[in-house]
């Protein structure tokens, strides 16, 4: 009788356990929505965002027509493809 009321609770229990996630198991973007809900990390999150956008533009501006006819990279992938 009692057996029956333990396995209950302890497969209840488990269900639970597996449904729940750590920081640690969460994966790429639901491990940011998750840091982004704590205000401590926020401005941090937003310098990251920012710095990222920044880099990349000044990157991508950077590079000439020159530069780019002569890049493998960007011809293989990026230059409009000649039939």
């Amino acid at each position: 009788f009692f057996f029956y009321f333990r396995t209950r609770n302890i497969n209840r229990l488990s269900t639970m356990a597996d449904k729940a996630l750590t920081w640690r198991q969460l994966k790429g973007i639901q491990f940011w929505v998750n840091e982004f809900k704590n205000p401590g990390f926020r401005p941090f999150g937003i310098g990251f965002i920012i710095s990222f956008g920044v880099i990349g533009a000044y990157a991508q501006m950077k590079f000439t027509d020159e530069m780019k006819a002569n890049s493998k990279y960007w011809q293989s992938f990026h230059a409009p493809k000649k039939h």
